[in-house]
């Protein structure tokens, strides 16, 4: 079995970085000199990525106050509303409001941010990932104040976002899609059936690898529904809340290549080494192809002291079972 250790989503930002991008999005600071700052924090993070031998790392949505901003960035169609919590988290988001046909911003900051991240991160032998809310997620984020049909609402987001795909395809090695709505109450059992569609228009002509990432819970009656899209690998959350699950989860490990979160986000208790060790051996045992492990969700709930400490505890996970 293939052994991997990955960064995914979001790293904290000190309150320095988050001025800065507060003083951006006021116009009080011109956006050259505000990228100049946020360059400065990538580098200190590709530079931790580098130290702890992470396989696979996104930029740490450093540019960005949450995943609902990232995606505002280069939609059109849509304003930013009131504040929502985040699922079931103390942590806030601002809610997508569509208002018109939802379409790709061709002009847009994220491509614009993408491709100095990029700049910077030329010497890294990690993979990189570029960082994408799934469809179905998007609706749960989001305000309809347009659509009749919500099953047109991730379709017109699907292809925008394909466009974004498309555009900075030279400029990372895998797309990390956020997907945890896939388990979540309020998505009817129709877009559920029509997920694989909805894919597979997301995807159209991204010959990249694909990374399709649930978290918060695991629900065993939609689990095929996750293991049908058009993806290299299936994403779950395997820290305290759903440790009972793992053992029926297991179930479902031969052949397939896996991203397992077994560092919590959400918690700054360490995670145990020996727990992650015999989960990474009883994937191995039920045959896995290949296994990632890394942190379960977006690393905002937790301080940036205790996500270094949790780096380094994948590292020494990695280095003890070098020869699985």
């Amino acid at each position: 079995m293939k052994f991997y250790t990955a960064l995914v989503g979001s790293y904290p930002k000190p309150v320095k970085i988050a001025k800065v991008i507060s003083r951006l999005k006021s116009g009080k600071i011109e956006k050259s000199k505000a990228y100049e700052e946020l360059m400065k924090f990538e580098k200190r993070i590709l530079e931790e990525v580098k130290e702890y031998e992470l396989d696979y790392t996104t930029d740490g949505m450093v540019g960005w106050d949450d995943i609902a901003d990232l995606t505002t960035s280069f939609l059109e169609g849509v304003e930013k509303g009131a504040l929502e919590r985040f699922f079931d988290n103390n942590f806030y988001y601002r809610k997508i409001v569509i208002n018109q046909k939802l379409g790709y911003k061709s002009q847009n900051d994220y491509v614009q941010y993408f491709k100095q991240v990029k700049e910077i991160s030329k010497d890294l032998k990690s993979k990189i990932k570029i960082v994408i809310l799934g469809p179905l997620t998007f609706l749960q984020l989001a305000e309809n104040n347009y659509y009749d049909d919500v099953g047109n609402i991730i379709d017109d987001y699907a292809k925008s976002t394909n466009s974004l795909l498309r555009d900075l395809i030279d400029y990372y090695d895998v797309v990390e899609v956020h997907e945890p709505s896939l388990f979540q109450k309020g998505i009817k059992g129709a877009l559920l059936q029509s997920s694989q569609q909805v894919y597979e228009k997301l995807f159209n002509g991204i010959n990249k690898e694909k990374h399709v990432l649930t978290y918060f819970d695991i629900r065993f009656d939609r689990i095929q529904y996750l293991l049908n899209l058009p993806a290299d690998y299936f994403g779950f959350d395997v820290t305290e809340q759903n440790k009972t699950k793992l053992g029926r989860l297991y179930g479902y490990m031969k052949d397939m290549n896996v991203y397992l979160g077994v560092i919590d986000s959400r918690n700054t208790k360490m995670d145990k080494i020996s727990t992650i060790r015999r989960i990474i051996e009883k994937v191995h045992e039920k045959g896995a192809k290949s296994l990632i492990i890394g942190n379960s969700s977006f690393n905002d709930f937790i301080p940036e002291i205790v996500v270094r400490r949790k780096l380094k505890l994948l590292q020494k996970t990695k280095r003890l079972v070098a020869n699985v």
